[in-house]
C-alpha cells in the first residue's frame, strides 16, 4: 500500500533493482504498478496525489505490507465456496485497467471476491481471477536488474497462530498435510509459496511481517521486504 505516495514507493523499489510495470488506473479509482515474478507479483497500490480516494476498502490502510491476494480460476465458484463455508463475502466484482500488449492498448480484466468482514482480523484478504493473464505476465516485465524473480515466503505475525492457521485451512480448502507446526510457528505450503505464521503479542491482530524474494525457486532467500523498507522513502 502506497496511498498517495505511490510514486515515492515505486522509486524505492526501482532504486533496489526492480523493473516495475507502467502506472495504470483501475476502473474503481485506484492506481497501481506491479513487480512481476515467475508465478506471482507484488502490487504497489494507491492513488495519485491530490485526487480523492474512491475505494472505501483501502481508504484507511497504512503505507506498507497490506494484503494477501489469492488466485482463483473461477471467481463465481470461489464466491459460492466461501459463502457456503460461512464467510462474510461480497458478490463477485469486476475490475479492469488499461494496459499494453504487443504494442496495442488492451483492457486488463479481473474478477475479484472480497469480504464484507475480513476472515482474519487485521489482515486484508481477497481472491482474484485473471481473465487475460497473458496481459499481466509479459516477458519484458519478468526481468529485473537485481535478478529477483521468485517469491517463496511470506511471514505473518499472529497473537493466535493456531486459530489463524485454522482459518486459512477453511479459507483455502487445504489438507492437513499442507499445515505443519515447528518450533518457529506454523508453516502453510501452497503450490507456489509458503506462509509462515509466527507468534507475536499484539493487539492489532494478524499482520504481514515480511515478504522474502529470491532469484529462483532453488536459491536461498536474499531480498526481504518489510515495513521499514516500504516506509524508508
Amino acid at each position: 500500500m502506497g496511498r498517495d505516495s505511490l510514486s515515492e514507493l515505486s522509486q524505492t523499489f526501482t532504486s533496489q533493482g526492480f523493473h516495475l510495470t507502467p502506472l495504470a488506473h483501475h476502473n474503481l479509482g485506484s492506481s497501481n504498478r506491479l513487480i512481476m515474478l515467475d508465478s506471482s507479483y507484488i502490487e504497489l497500490l494507491g492513488w495519485e496525489k491530490g485526487k480523492p480516494i474512491q475505494r472505501a476498502e483501502i481508504a484507511n490502510q497504512a503505507i506498507g505490507l497490506d494484503a494477501l491476494v489469492f488466485r482463483t480460476d473461477d471467481a463465481d465458484a470461489c464466491y459460492s465456496h466461501l459463502k457456503a463455508s460461512g464467510f462474510a463475502v461480497n458478490p463477485v466484482q469486476d475490475l479492469s485497467r488499461e494496459g499494453e500488449f504487443m504494442g496495442e492498448t488492451v483492457l486488463v480484466q479481473f474478477k475479484t471476491v472480497r469480504f464484507s468482514e475480513q476472515p482474519i482480523p487485521g489482515l486484508r484478504i481477497y481472491f482474484c481471477e485473471h481473465l487475460n493473464p497473458e496481459y499481466v505476465w509479459q516477458k519484458a516485465w519478468l526481468s529485473h536488474p537485481n535478478k529477483m524473480g521468485h517469491l517463496p515466503l511470506i511471514t505473518l505475525a499472529s497473537p493466535d497462530i493456531s486459530q489463524t492457521a485454522a482459518t486459512f485451512q477453511r479459507l483455502l480448502n487445504l489438507s492437513k498435510q499442507s499445515i505443519v507446526s515447528d518450533t518457529t510457528g506454523i508453516r502453510i505450503s501452497l503450490p507456489n509459496i509458503e506462509l509462515h505464521i509466527q507468534a507475536v503479542d499484539s493487539s492489532q491482530g494478524v499482520f504481514i511481517q515480511d515478504a522474502r524474494l529470491s532469484q529462483s525457486p532453488s536459491d536461498p532467500v536474499d531480498f526481504i521486504i518489510d515495513h521499514h523498507f516500504c516506509t524508508q522513502h
